[in-house]
């Protein structure tokens, strides 16, 4: 018993002995390169504890998200979660630094829908990057954020195809904006009877979600918004088939 008291106070005094203060404040990178993406900033004065080897001049330690990152769409479901296994990125690119591998238990939440094949998501986990100390602190140190090429949607302006109506019944679930196409979800052989007149798609076509329009006032025609881009905002489930997503829209305008 003994023994196994020391070997743990021994533990227990290495691990503080390895904890630094931050003299300043600092970037944490999610590679070893001034250049990379920033997962967060530490303010002087924060203590960190390195998880990990690091190359010569950089520490590695653990920082708490949530963090604003992008998944292929094929890696959404549809309960509108990551699957396992998916590669979360920095930016709506293939060849954009890789943020995490989604994993059973993951926290993620889509905030948009991006052009092209690209989903917004906010990813709720910790992650490990790196702290650059000694010479290669001196570096360029205020590189792009982790998602520069996408802003953050604003706040929707007033909608000029109508105003919201008054939600009845479960309205726990915030609206969230999507961008896409809106056009006609009827087509005579691919989908003849679909349950709703209208669809969201991305670039290459695709549908991303069945548009409900029925809690909109109109003030204007919506054939005026047909096959042009869109931002739309409403709450989102699945149909009663559990197939396909739905927007119960509550506001849309021209992108």
């Amino acid at each position: 018993m003994k023994t196994s008291h020391l070997l743990l106070a021994l533990a227990f005094t290495a691990v503080r002995l390895a904890a630094e203060t931050l003299k300043s404040d600092a970037a944490v990178f999610s590679q070893t390169d001034p250049k990379s993406p920033v997962l967060a900033r530490l303010k002087a004065g924060a203590v960190i504890t390195p998880v990990g080897e690091a190359p010569a001049g950089w520490r590695r330690v653990e920082v708490s998200g949530p963090f604003d990152a992008f998944v292929n769409n094929r890696d959404i479901t549809k309960a509108l979660e990551v699957r396992e296994g998916a590669s979360i990125y920095a930016a709506p690119r293939k060849d954009a630094p890789l943020l995490a591998t989604a994993a059973a238990g993951d926290k993620t939440e889509v905030t948009g829908l991006v052009g092209g094949d690209w989903c917004q998501i906010r990813l709720d986990k910790k992650l490990q990057g790196f702290i650059a100390v000694g010479e290669t602190a001196n570096l360029p140190a205020d590189p792009p954020p982790a998602a520069p090429a996408v802003p953050a949607p604003a706040a929707p302006a007033p909608s000029p195809v109508g105003r919201p109506v008054p939600l009845a019944g479960n309205t726990a679930d915030m609206p969230r904006m999507f961008a896409g196409r809106l056009v006609l979800a009827k087509r005579p052989i691919l989908n003849p009877n679909p349950p709703y007149d209208y669809q969201l798609t991305d670039a290459s076509g695709r549908r991303f979600a069945y548009v409900d329009t029925r809690r909109l006032l109109l003030t204007d025609k919506i054939e005026a918004y047909l096959d042009r881009s869109i931002a739309v905002t409403g709450t989102v489930r699945n149909t009663v088939d559990g197939k396909d997503l739905v927007i119960a829209a509550e506001s849309m305008q021209l992108r």
